[in-house]
């Protein structure tokens, strides 16, 4: 340490000491500050005591500053508002400043002064660089226990205590642990005979899982099927629609023999009209004969002729029968146009026949899925019953689950402690 600086700390405003290389002695009347001088190296590098008491009266802050040989200068500096801070300026580098250091001193402070504490155990420590008034030489003053352990230390014993004392107390913690498994482990596996039967229930919740795959498929070909039904009583809705129309057409049959009728007739109505022309002609050569009759008076001209006329007087009378059976021909044809007129719909009506036997064919697959889902249903319905079972002994077993594991208290994979919440976050996995 070469140089001291004090700033307000007890009775010094400030104060500065040079020191020189070797034993340096401070001198002076009683209550001077030789004793604060030693306090305020205390406060820098011990960080005793605590608080501001030793703030000089009148002043708001203090400082205590130490220059080493080396260069590098340590401060400590404490303000009444409740600043408190250590700056390390080494040569050469930027000033460290630390606060926030509780009651411990800064590790850099520390190797930076290579000033600490010793401490012999976790109740006694020695205090190698300074000594209060009055105080005995090193050692000296403490029991013969404190000195032994020192002694120990600067030899190295105390490793082989500390061992020993950790391996003592490890084994006496290993055999307590020992102990308190052994404990548990004996009440793990009283409770673990609670759970003997899991195995089956996992064999049942195995079979709950493959019924419940069933289950799944079997709904899916009961929506399928849901449609088909649909689909059924729209084909069945149109059936009836194609029977009531069919009910209206009931007598097509007989408008099918008319119309055969009706086209026999067109044809003998167009050979009554060619023997109406016909018959005219006969009818002007008759005229014509009659006049040639009273014109000549030759016997065998005349004969021939009336031979002729008999003749075409026998056609004659043919063609009023052919007349007769024309104009029957005629009203036959009106009441064929008035019920063709009723019978417009025909192409419709043939349609509508082979809509409806085509919508028969599909009536009939109809059925057959309808039989397919009527088979179906009553599968579903007992795998919903078992399913139900299962459910309710699945239900009935982790009721009882639950108590085991709340009497128990604790994990039985783990053994670690187990809470009320956890109990129903494994519950919920099962549900």
């Amino acid at each position: 340490m070469k140089k001291l600086t004090v700033e307000n700390f007890q009775s010094h405003e400030q104060s500065e000491l040079e020191f020189s290389p070797g034993l340096n002695v401070i001198v002076g009347p009683s209550d001077y500050g030789k004793s604060a001088l030693v306090r305020a190296l205390r406060w820098l590098f011990y960080n005793e005591p605590r608080g501001a008491e030793f703030i000089r009266v009148g002043a708001n802050h203090c400082r205590v500053t130490v220059e080493l040989d080396d260069g590098t200068r340590i401060s400590r500096t404490r303000a009444r508002s409740g600043r408190n801070r250590y700056l390390l300026q080494r040569p050469g580098e930027e000033e460290q400043v630390f606060e926030g250091f509780g009651s411990e001193v800064p590790a850099e402070i520390v190797e930076a002064s290579g000033i600490r504490k010793v401490f012999i155990d976790d109740r006694h420590k020695v205090e190698l660089n300074f000594g209060g008034q009055l105080e005995g030489p090193f050692l000296l003053a403490e029991n013969a226990a404190v000195r032994a352990k020192v002694i120990g230390q600067l030899g190295g014993v105390h490793i082989i205590d500390t061992a020993q004392k950790s391996v003592s107390s490890d084994l006496r913690r290993m055999r307590s642990e020992e102990n308190q498994l052994a404990q548990e482990i004996e009440k793990v596996t009283e409770a673990l005979q609670a759970y003997d039967h899991l195995p089956q229930l996992e064999e049942k919740i195995s079979r709950l899982e493959e019924t419940i795959l069933k289950l799944e498929e079997l709904e899916k070909k009961l929506s399928v099927l849901s449609e088909l039904e649909l689909q059924w009583k729209y084909q069945e809705s149109e059936l009836k629609k194609l029977q009531i129309l069919l009910e209206q057409l009931a007598d097509v049959e007989e408008i099918e023999k008319l119309t055969g009728q009706l086209e026999a007739s067109l044809s003998r109505f167009r050979e009554l009209q060619q023997l109406a022309v016909e018959l005219a002609e006969v009818e002007n050569r008759l005229k014509q004969a009659e006049l040639v009759l009273r014109e000549t008076e030759q016997v065998s001209t005349a004969e021939k002729l009336a031979g002729e006329v008999e003749e075409r007087f026998r056609r004659w009378k043919e063609f009023g029968d052919v007349a007769r059976e024309l104009a029957l021909i005629e009203r036959q044809l009106q009441k064929m146009e008035k019920v063709a007129e009723r019978t417009e719909v025909l192409p419709e009506a043939e349609e509508v026949v082979s809509r409806f036997e085509e919508q028969g064919r599909k009536l009939a697959v109809f059925e057959e899925l309808y039989k397919e889902w009527q088979s179906w249903e009553r599968s579903y319905q007992g795998v919903c019953t078992a399913a139900a079972r299962y459910q309710k002994e699945i239900e009935e077993k982790l009721v009882e689950f639950r108590r085991l594991l709340i009497k128990l208290g604790k994990c039985p994979v783990c053994f670690g402690e187990i809470t009320k919440e956890a109990v129903a976050r494994i519950l919920a996995e099962f549900q």
